[in-house]
């Protein structure tokens, strides 16, 4: 059971990643602006012409808790619908 609840969470953070990997590529990039990267929280901001972009960390903790919830809640549905049958 925890290999198989262990294997959602997995499946989740990974399709979290390419999520994010995807939102980078969709948005148009632009080299001067100081853009927020991140859904559904802006994790990274990029730089302006004199200046270095950062990470935000508030917003790439705030990510991965919406990952781990959704994930917690898919291991919970499915175990609770294998429980009802």
């Amino acid at each position: 059971m925890i290999r198989r609840g262990s294997a959602v969470v997995g499946f989740g953070l990974l399709l979290f990643v390419l999520t994010q990997s995807l939102s980078a590529f969709i948005r148009p990039h632009c080299y001067d602006c100081g853009a927020k990267v991140g859904f559904p929280f802006p994790y990274n901001q990029e730089g302006l012409y004199a200046t270095h972009g950062h990470i935000i960390w508030l917003g790439l903790i705030g990510d991965l808790a919406v990952a781990v919830g959704i994930s917690a809640c898919a291991v919970w549905l499915w175990y609770r619908a294998r429980i009802s049958n």
